[in-house]
């Protein structure tokens, strides 16, 4: 059995332009989508509703029910919906996209309007192979999810894990791990200093696979007594997008991402990853792409805890001010100005 997984599935912003517009982005991957029996994404921008936005969740993805077309062109199986921006168009959005995913044939979990719901298992199954699939999103990616809403998502949480591991086991011949998860480190290339440890706790405990998302960059992964971690795959479409007044830019990071291409049998599985950019209008495949160097900083030195945040300082306060210096659409008094501002107020609070 072959089973595609993709990163982060956002068809936001200009997405649906390009939709009205009758432009197809996605034309170079079809027949790249096509060889596998299964295409399974984590869909991360869910369809306007009309009752409002969830004014507690910044910021919010926007698609509508048209632009979900897309989901088609991408040849998509299973939609993972255990995310952080699952409740932005509260109950009405989530309707219409999940109503969109029945009538379109396109199974999903991770979220449903009730926590049992929610929590389901989904199965994959060909020629006597059986494929468990578990999607769970965890609460330090802010979900903000209000206990008064009529929909459940599926939270992380260890012991749970554990046991939903235990019992799907019993029933297929691997289990796969979706993990909406790495909320501190969103936008970062190396995954939580923690991850690592929680990760080879639940192969420890039965999972066979784990697909990360959530960061929106490609991280690294490694394995574990024979089992693979992707800690994040990173953004399989995402379009730049006002939010607010504020404009957010996808930098070259957030462009480079991975189509994890594993192909089962009944004992073992052997993955192989497919690079590409996303461009927004359209794609370009990265032959020959190599993580290694990546990968062997990872396990070299960010397994170190000093070296570890050095790189997380740089990631939360070094990284954000250059992008903020580099934007052209502000003028360079004004960005002086703005920055002067904010650690006038810092300054303010910490007194």
């Amino acid at each position: 059995m072959r089973v595609h997984f993709l990163g982060d599935i956002a068809l936001n912003g200009r997405y649906n332009e390009m939709y009205r517009d009758g432009i197809n982005p996605f034309e170079t991957l079809e027949n790249d989508l096509e060889k596998a029996d299964y295409v399974v994404g984590n869909l991360e921008s869910f369809a306007k509703g009309d009752a409002g936005e969830n004014q507690f969740k910044t910021p919010r993805l926007t698609t509508t029910v048209d632009t979900l077309h897309y989901l088609k062109y991408i040849k998509l199986d299973v939609a993972c919906l255990a995310n952080n921006h699952v409740y932005d168009h509260l109950e009405s959005g989530f309707k219409n996209t999940v109503g969109f995913l029945d009538k379109n044939g396109i199974r999903y979990l991770g979220a449903g309007e009730t926590i049992k719901k929610a929590s389901e298992p989904l199965i994959l199954e060909k020629d006597n192979i059986k494929i468990g699939i578990l999607n769970y999103v965890d609460a330090d990616t802010n979900p903000k999810i209000p206990d008064s809403a009529q929909i459940s998502a599926n939270y992380f949480n260890v012991e749970k894990v554990i046991e939903d591991i235990k019992r799907l086991k019993k029933n297929v011949n691997h289990v796969v791990l979706q993990l909406h998860w790495g909320g501190r480190v969103e936008g970062g290339t190396y995954p939580d200093f923690d991850q690592p440890k929680m990760a080879k706790h639940l192969i420890e405990h039965g999972a066979d696979l784990i697909v990360g998302h959530h960061s929106h960059t490609f991280q690294p992964y490694e394995v574990y007594k024979g089992k693979y971690i992707f800690y994040s795959l990173g953004n399989f479409c995402f379009s730049d997008y006002w939010f607010e007044g504020s404009f957010r830019p996808l930098y070259n990071r957030n462009t480079l991402s991975a189509i994890l291409n594993i192909a089962f049998t009944k004992s073992k599985y052997t993955p192989a990853l497919y690079f590409y950019r996303n461009k927004i209008f359209f794609f370009e495949s990265l032959v020959g792409y190599s993580t290694s160097f990546r990968n062997w900083w990872f396990r070299s030195f960010l397994k170190v805890k000093p070296i570890w945040h050095i790189y997380y300082l740089h990631l939360k306060y070094v990284l954000p001010l250059k992008h903020f210096l580099y934007r052209d659409d502000i003028k360079m008094r004004e960005k002086f100005s703005r920055i002067y501002s904010s650690l006038s107020k810092k300054c303010k609070n910490d007194d």
